[in-house]
């Protein structure tokens, strides 16, 4: 049983208002998650989906892109299109 001196903090992700500032947080967000190991990042948005588009040259770089997007868009699909080279 936890104590009521150990609280767990839960870092809520920021209030996003529309399509447009969403768009530009995973943007935000993978860059960040990345170190920038996505080049030529393209993010777009299609009403039900996040679409991740540019090329990395390790599949690690394309799975922390693909859950940094997750994370930052929690209510909507991923569609990674982002190409290991």
């Amino acid at each position: 049983m936890k104590s009521m001196e150990t609280e767990d903090t839960v870092t809520a992700a920021p209030q996003v208002v529309g399509i447009r500032e969403l768009t530009a947080q995973v943007r935000q967000d993978v860059r960040r998650y990345t170190s920038g190991r996505i080049h030529n990042l393209t993010v777009i948005m299609t009403g039900t989906h996040v679409v991740l588009e540019g090329f990395c040259s390790s599949f690690h770089s394309y799975q922390l892109a693909q859950h940094a997007a997750m994370r930052a868009a929690e209510d909507f699909s991923v569609d990674n299109r982002i190409e290991v080279l």
